[in-house]
């Protein structure tokens, strides 16, 4: 047995490592208790959905909460003691007066649906730093909601530099003289602010919208649309019913948003293969949208981009006169059917044209002159990813919608290329956009995670422009998100993938043809040094979303290295650069020394060596449709003399028939620049004519020459494409042949002359009409001039075309692959 002794000195020696224990441990459990006392004075009863914001500011906080009926009076505050008084649903027009008094120098209108999003904010500091009091006006929870955003900012920044450090800017900020009020005035500039996930390629994940939806509530947006192009339900299988597992995730995204003070908004795109004028296929919508309805959703957009530009159906063509006509009475017909429901219902629009890149202006007159005022209608800016997007650009596309419209911004999607990253701020939105426009959402990358740099920019930029500036914002965006340290890793991969940085360039050149080498080592180089800064985020548990997503980049990029490399179009240098091998990329043509018949027939241009459409690597697309050349094959001849310059055409088709519809499919390619020598900057330049030739079916619908007509910047001078170029075709016992004639005056030049150069490549195409109602893409087969090239042909970067130069009648033609 122990003696006492012995057992009081395992006492003492217990008590002893019983007080170190706790001595080691209560730094961190001190930092965990609170430290402020918060009263909120309400009252009314406040929203569930603020009391979880509150219940979460307050532990960030380390605070707790006490309620109130009413303000404490006769004893004073103490140091770590706030009071925030609420007074909610005021009257929405007087509490837009309110704001519209304190804020008179803003340049946003103040009206009914801005204040509904307003917040008035007293901050008392009573001879102290931090605020001892905060009162809190609103005209609804959304106000209240949104004003709770800038509670941790006021609790930490003095007032004397909240005009400096708070981001966003507020609308309104004054301070008294002495120091001891601040009163901020606050709404938003854009009604409607969010995001599309309206790209192609692989959708996000459930949770990657989650994340999405909580980011959007935390960062003053309002607006989530669902519609992947990817999602089969949405877009190929659009009649038939979500299965219920997955109607289930819809519903859960719906909820999560109207936690987050999100108006979720389910999109459906029906448009390649609905028939318009079928009963049948609107109550097969109607019936899809009130599966959707059930779940408790209220918001709802009709998709009707890339799909047909013209009436497909022999059903719509006999009752329709336009596209236009047919998509206004769908339009108008759906939205009755939606308000019929519910008044709460509503709907938004994308239209066919979206855009002034391409597309038909009378269908979007037509369009905004029968389409119901009180439906948005989307707008992607002059190009679908367009540089710069102002008021005056947004006021002229108003005037054909007869509304503002309702900017689709596709910044920063990276769809077209998921290694080449947009992650730099938000640039060359005009700050007054706000004022032509209804709203703004985004479309991001597939990238979820790494979507929120740019995105936070954007909401800045959303709340209040006329203040915006982009780095401010982006390194806000950086720190908030990842932390006061994250710049060190972060600055360097942004770099990387900034609008215009070094790196972004060097890498584009892996993805887009240019004339000057490509140095192989430093981009090897390049990308091992990604390689190793993405990899340093990996030890970081705040990065582990944004790691997973930029982790697969550098083996992209490798890849495309690789390809490039082994291609034969490429010359090797000494010093280990590649350059595009431009004699192997040349076409020769003769001159004529008569005048040919223009009569359609092939035969006539068989001595000048056409250029032969016959094997398998020459297909750019459709390659497992090929059956061989007896099935589908061409070749096309080439000459000129001082008036024109000469395409003959021969398309052997085995199953040539042409779908009677007012969109013909498109036979042959012709992308040219008329400008000498060949441009070489990239973008939209006048000088460059993407020009589709059509046959027609040698029946009810004539032959067509179409240009993908843009904008900005304009057309020297107009064009009338079917008049200038003059084609006569001829229907053949394999298929159709052709004559086409593109006269000197069309490059703005009196005649041709030898050794004349400009940029021309051509594609040959076969579409199976019966398979484009049923299918994402029609089922094509495509012939390809530059079928040898790792890049494809781009009018808005001419570096992509061939090099054509016009030869004396002596020369022998080089026209042959």
């Amino acid at each position: 047995m122990y003696s006492q002794v012995a057992k009081t000195k395992i006492a003492m020696r217990t008590v002893a490592l019983f007080f170190f224990a706790v001595w080691g441990i209560f730094p961190a459990f001190a930092a965990s208790l609170p430290q402020y006392k918060w009263r909120i004075v309400s009252s009314q009863r406040i929203d569930g959905r603020v009391m979880r914001q509150l219940q979460q500011l307050a532990l960030d906080q380390h605070a707790r909460i006490y309620f109130s009926h009413k303000i404490p009076n006769g004893r004073r505050l103490r140091s770590n003691e706030v009071v925030f008084v609420f007074n909610p649903q005021m009257m929405r027009m007087a509490f837009a007066e309110e704001l519209g008094k304190e804020s008179s120098s803003s340049q946003v209108k103040v009206d009914a649906t801005i204040a509904e999003e307003g917040y008035l904010l007293n901050i008392n500091y009573a001879g102290v730093s931090a605020p001892s009091r905060i009162r809190i006006q609103t005209a609804s929870v959304k106000g209240l909601h949104l004003a709770l955003l800038r509670v941790p900012d006021l609790l930490s920044i003095p007032a004397s530099e909240l005009a400096t450090r708070l981001i966003p800017t507020p609308q309104s900020l004054r301070l008294a003289a002495n120091g001891s009020e601040a009163v901020i005035a606050d709404y938003p500039s854009f009604p409607l602010r969010g995001v599309v996930e309206g790209f192609y390629g692989r959708p996000w994940s459930q949770s990657d919208r989650l994340d999405v939806l909580r980011f959007e509530g935390q960062h003053r947006m309002n607006l989530y649309i669902y519609g992947p192009k990817d999602d089969p339900y949405h877009r190929k299988l659009w009649r038939e019913l979500y299965p219920p597992e997955q109607l289930k995730l819809i519903g859960e995204l719906a909820q999560v948003a109207h936690d987050n003070f999100v108006d979720f908004s389910f999109a459906v795109s029906p448009g390649l293969s609905m028939i318009y004028s079928s009963d049948a296929d609107f109550k097969i919508l109607t019936q899809k949208l009130a599966t959707v309805q059930a779940l408790g959703i209220t918001n709802f957009a009709l998709f009707l981009d890339d799909v047909p530009q013209h009436l497909v159906h022999p059903e719509d063509q006999a009752r329709f006169h336009t596209l236009a006509e047919a998509h206004s009475q769908l339009i108008n017909r759906l939205y009755a059917y939606l308000k019929d429901i519910s008044p709460d219902n509503n709907l938004t629009v994308c239209p066919t044209t979206y855009t002034n890149e391409w597309g038909s202006r009378d269908y979007i007159r037509e369009l905004g002159a029968e389409v119901r005022s009180d439906i948005p209608i989307d707008w992607t800016g002059t190009e679908v990813m367009p540089r710069t997007i102002t008021a005056g650009q947004a006021e002229q596309w108003g005037t054909n919608l007869r509304r503002k419209p309702l900017v689709w911004d596709n910044y920063p999607s990276d769809d077209g290329n998921n290694a080449l990253l947009n992650l730099g701020p938000l640039l060359d939105r005009e700050p007054m956009l706000f004022t032509a426009v209804s709203g703004l959402f985004s479309n991001p990358m597939n990238q979820a995670h790494a979507s929120f740099i740019p995105l936070q920019t954007q909401a800045d930029y959303l709340w209040n422009p006329i203040v915006y500036n982009p780095q401010i914002s982006e390194q806000h965006a950086i720190t908030s998100q990842y932390g006061s340290d994250a710049p060190a890793l972060l600055d360097p991969i942004l770099d990387v993938f900034a609008h215009s940085g070094n790196d972004r360039l060097l890498f584009r050149s892996l993805f887009h043809e240019t004339w000057t080498p490509i140095d192989v080592p430093k981009i090897e180089a390049r990308i091992s040094n990604l390689r190793t800064l993405i990899a340093a985020l990996g030890d970081r548990p705040s990065f582990t979303n944004l790691f997973v997503e930029l982790k697969p980049i550098p083996g992209m990029l490798s890849d495309q290295l690789n390809l490039i490399s082994q291609s034969s179009a490429f010359e090797r240098l000494p010093n280990g650069t590649l350059l595009w091998d431009r004699k192997r990329d040349m076409i020769d043509v003769v001159k004529l020394n008569a005048k040919p018949a223009l009569d359609g027939s092939f035969s006539k241009w068989a001595a000048t060596h056409p250029y032969q459409f016959n094997s398998q690597s020459q297909i750019v697309s459709g390659k497992e449709l090929w059956k061989g050349a007896a099935q589908f094959s061409a070749q096309i001849a080439m000459a000129w003399d001082e008036e024109n310059l000469y395409f003959g055409i021969d398309v052997r088709d085995a199953d040539f028939s042409h779908h009677p519809s007012a969109q013909p499919e498109y036979a042959v390619r012709l992308v040219l620049d008329t400008a000498q020598p060949t441009a070489k900057q990239f973008g939209r330049l006048p000088t460059v004519f993407d020009l589709y030739l059509s046959p027609g079916n040698f029946a009810d619908v004539p032959p067509k020459v179409y240009c993908e007509e843009d904008l900005f910047p304009s057309r020297t001078r107009p064009h009338d494409y079917n008049h200038e170029i003059h084609t006569t075709w001829k229907r053949t016992a394999t298929g159709f042949s052709g004559d086409v004639v593109i006269p000197a005056t069309f490059f703005t030049q009196d005649n041709f002359v030898a050794a004349d150069r400009f940029g021309l490549s051509f594609e040959v195409e076969r579409t199976s009409p019966a398979k484009v109602l049923l299918t994402e893409r029609p089922s094509r087969i495509v012939f390809s001039s530059k079928w040898d090239s790792p890049f494809e042909i781009d009018p808005e970067s001419p570096t992509t075309l061939q090099l054509v130069r016009l030869l004396g009648p002596s020369q022998e033609s080089r026209l042959d692959p």
